[in-house]
């Protein structure tokens, strides 16, 4: 039976050091690897460092796309080394090809294994009336859709079409579509190891729950020039004492604007009547790297939402002259951004509440302030703390920065136990 191994450590702490460490290690002709991370520099980090095996990587060539490259180093029983991306579109094909190779899986960060589909606004309806898609509810309580293929429809469905196909498509309150990474993919690894950090607040251990997949908890420590995992309560516990001198946060005036507690949230920002704050927020960033921390291109750092129709949002907030400056939100594993130290994340984040509540309906307790937490220290460790530099932050969002505080003043950040009721969500957001 699968073992999924959690190893749950703080960014620097040797995670990914220790999987190239077993990776060189394990012999040959015992078992293959998949290795498994967001970005493409450390797919190539990755193939460069294990030097006992040989990993490929995916690619479009002869016409074939990156997926039918997996499926052919699948069926030839190579190493492989590639991107969350590619990996998340696994389907039945990958599902038979893994079935007759011995392969161990590292998941290096955790996976965007649940996601609203966009639909416009009849879709839904649309595919039903016209008998393309029918709902099927299985023992595990989750309606799942099925396609049926003998009809034709838009290739603007195409997307729907092959998730269902995969057994991925969920569908959730009549009214929304619900894309799940089909579960069965990680019972077909001989082992499974995910390297991230507070585990226990993100989305992929609510799925594991919502599953009843059994996962347990590792860290990895080094001692005598080698890499061990050991139990989580055996772990070297990071000293948050001293993590917090080296962690400026920002307070004063520039905060007030965040004091609200929807403040600065996605639907804050869509929301037409606080247009006239991004202006200021936009000021205060500015104010914050070049007054008060004369930052520059070269050491700053900031982030707020975007994509989709919010795309704008990133323009009407950009601090002056610091355009080059800007990484993603959702940005972690990599190592790009170590020399930054100026930080300002102009964001609150929330769990999407679609996906909260598909949580919620089958039983699942989604802790909102664990979810945050995760996403905002993962973004943080982008910069020099990874290095064990001081840095200075500006967190204008008044819940963020007070999450952030408490993670610095406790031994853990527990989330909440499975009888507690969910977080409340800001008022301006609705299920």
């Amino acid at each position: 039976m699968t073992t999924i191994n959690v190893i749950d450590a703080p960014c620097g702490y040797g995670k990914t050091s220790w999987a190239i460490q077993y990776m060189n290690s394990v012999p040959l002709d015992e078992y293959k690897f998949i290795y498994v991370t967001p970005f493409l520099d450390e797919v190539t980090r990755v193939k460069e460092s294990v030097v006992n095996r040989t990993f490929y990587e995916p690619h479009d060539k002869h016409g074939d796309t990156k997926l039918d490259d997996l499926h052919r180093l699948l069926g030839e029983g190579k190493d492989i080394c590639t991107t969350h991306n590619l990996f998340m579109r696994s389907d039945d094909h990958t599902r038979k090809l893994l079935q007759n190779n011995k392969y161990i899986l590292i998941l290096d960060e955790v996976l965007n294994v649940i996601k609203q589909v966009e639909l416009k606004k009849n879709d839904l309806e649309l595919l039903k009336k016209a008998g393309a898609i029918s709902f099927e509810k299985r023992e595990n309580g989750l309606e799942y859709i099925q396609w049926h293929e003998h009809l034709k429809h838009e290739s603007r469905f195409n997307d729907i079409k092959r998730m269902a196909l995969s057994n991925s498509l969920l569908h959730y309150q009549n009214s929304a579509l619900i894309w799940s990474f089909p579960v069965e993919i990680f019972s077909l690894f001989q082992d499974v190891y995910i390297l991230t950090y507070l585990f226990k607040g993100q989305l992929q251990r609510y799925y594991f729950d919502l599953y009843q997949l059994q996962y347990k908890y590792l860290s990895v420590v080094f001692s005598s020039g080698v890499y061990d995992l050991v139990p989580y309560e055996s772990r070297d516990k990071l000293n948050k004492t001293l993590l917090a001198e080296k962690m400026a946060i920002y307070e004063g005036d520039l905060n007030d604007i965040g004091n609200k507690s929807s403040a600065l949230s996605y639907s804050w920002f869509g929301n037409a009547e606080n247009k006239k704050n991004f202006e200021k927020l936009k000021n205060n960033a500015y104010n914050y790297l070049t007054n008060k921390r004369k930052a520059n291109n070269t050491n700053a750092l900031w982030t707020t939402f975007k994509g989709g129709s919010k795309e704008k949002i990133k323009k009407l907030v950009a601090p002056k002259s610091y355009a080059d400056s800007y990484i993603s939100v959702t940005s972690r594993a990599t190592n790009e951004y170590r020399e930054k130290y100026n930080l300002v994340y102009l964001v609150n984040r929330y769990m999407r509440p679609i996906e909260t509540g598909f949580f919620r309906q089958n039983g699942i307790i989604v802790d909102a302030d664990a979810w945050a937490l995760s996403e905002l220290i993962q973004w943080i460790w982008r910069s020099r703390i990874r290095e064990n530099k001081p840095i200075n932050i500006y967190i204008p969002s008044r819940r963020m920065r007070g999450l952030l505080q408490r993670y610095l003043t406790s031994e853990d950040f527990e989330v909440t136990p499975m009888n507690a009721i969910i977080n409340e969500l800001p008022s301006d957001w609705h299920l």
